[in-house]
This record gives C-alpha cells, structure tokens and sequence, in this order.
C-alpha cells in the first residue's frame, strides 16, 4: 500500500468514526430531551403565600424557575429563596420553555401589583433556540423596565454555561458556549443600563463543576441542574440576596 493510500484510508476511517459518533450522540440526545420532557411534566413549582406577608418577592423565568431537575421543590431555586426569607410571599411564574419575550406578557398579567423583590432567570431558551440577539437586547429590555416599574429591588439571572450540557451533541457545544457568552454580554450591559443587580452564574472551564462533574451537577436529562445543580447556583446568588433581607 503506498504512502497516499495509507493517508487515504486514515481519512476515511476517521470520517467513519466522526459519523458514527455523531449518529449515536443524535440518539442520546434525542433520548434525553425526551427524559427533559418528561422531568418539566412531572415538576411542580415551588411557591408559598404567607396572608399577611409583609415582604413579596416575584420569581419568574424559565424551567430553572419551576425548578425542573431537582429532586423535591424544596431544592430548587425558588425553594431556597425561601428558606432564606422564612417570612415572606413568594410569587413564582416560572414557565418550562419560556423565553425572554414571553416574560413581558407575564410581567404585564401581574400588572396591578408591587413586590418588594422580582429575581427574573431567564435566557437558557434563548441561547438553545437561537433567539436573534438584537431581538434579544430589546425583550431585555422591555423586561427590565417592566420589573423595575412594579418592585425597588430587581435581580437578572441568566444560566451558567450552556455549552457544558452533555445533553447536547458533542461536536455543538462550542457553539452554544459563544451563544452564552453573547447573552451573557446583553444581560450585564442591561442590567447596567437599568440599574438592576446582574447575578452572574458564568464561569469558565477551569473552575466550573457542571464542567467538571456533569453527572452530578447535571440532572439525568444532563441540561437542567440537578439539586446539587441548583444548590451550587444559589450559594453565588444567596450573598447578594442577603442584601435585601434574607439570612
């Protein structure tokens, strides 16, 4: 065999490997978005109204919000807000699926009331589903002004790096990690522009756990975060929740 027919077939037998590689991550994935489906069907999210409450906080956002991957609501984002603020209301509008626009009708639905504190997570759909980052910038905003309207204490919260998710196709995920970082640029720039506080969940490779131990971190859909996921998120988001009361 000569030297080029050697080189030929290298070519061709790593071709063979990268497409039936990518066939059998395609599978995985699709089986896993299915799990996913399955996870956000069987969640309920967490919320409490305390009568009485002298403190209301709003949470909304996306499957992150409704807690989809932790093992009992309780674990979830909304549930350790409240076991910060044992006393207090807690709204919560988390919608599976949701994206940035479809907040601003869901800010607009709660209209004639104030809350003390709205955490708005949102964006994980958007840098999934490819929202157009112009189209971005202004339901950010839109969203921003509505929330600064109804409450004086206003957090914004995006995902960590989507582009560790095993979930998704193996050969992708750079492509979602630069999606995360544009997003990830829009959100703090608007969080400046409207002065809210910009909770930043982004770290890089180096010093992120969803990348280091995703079976643990990750939830068995290896997308949404597992109770340990959400645990990690809150202990960056508590300190500067304290801020406003919580313990």
């Amino acid at each position: 065999m000569s030297p080029h027919s050697s080189m030929y077939t290298i070519i061709i037998a790593g071709v063979i490997v990268v497409l039936v590689g990518g066939a059998v991550d395609v599978l995985l994935t699709r089986q896993r978005i299915h799990t996913g489906v399955a996870l956000a069907q069987s969640t309920k999210a967490f919320q409490r109204e305390l009568v009485g409450a002298k403190v209301n906080i709003l949470i909304i956002g996306d499957s992150t919000v409704v807690g989809v991957g932790a093992r009992v609501p309780e674990e979830s984002l909304a549930g350790q807000v409240a076991a910060s603020f044992p006393l207090v209301s807690i709204t919560n509008l988390g919608v599976n699926g949701a994206k940035a626009k479809e907040l601003i009708l869901r800010l607009e639905a709660v209209a004639a009331r104030q809350f003390d504190l709205i955490m708005i997570h949102i964006g994980g759909n958007d840098i999934v589903r490819f929202t157009k980052l112009g189209e971005l910038t202004a339901s950010i905003a839109s969203v921003l002004q509505l929330a600064t309207s109804k409450a004086k204490h206003v957090t914004l919260t995006t995902s960590g790096n989507v582009g560790t998710a095993l979930l998704l196709p193996w050969g992708t995920r750079w492509l979602f990690e630069r999606r995360t970082r544009n997003v990830r640029t829009i959100f703090i720039e608007a969080a400046q522009k409207y002065r809210v506080q910009y909770i930043d969940l982004f770290r890089e490779h180096s010093k992120d756990p969803f990348y280091k131990n995703p079976h643990y971190y990750y939830a068995v859909d290896l997308f949404h975060p597992s109770s340990a996921g959400y645990a990690d998120w809150y202990a960056i988001m508590q300190p500067v929740l304290s801020k406003f009361g919580g313990k």
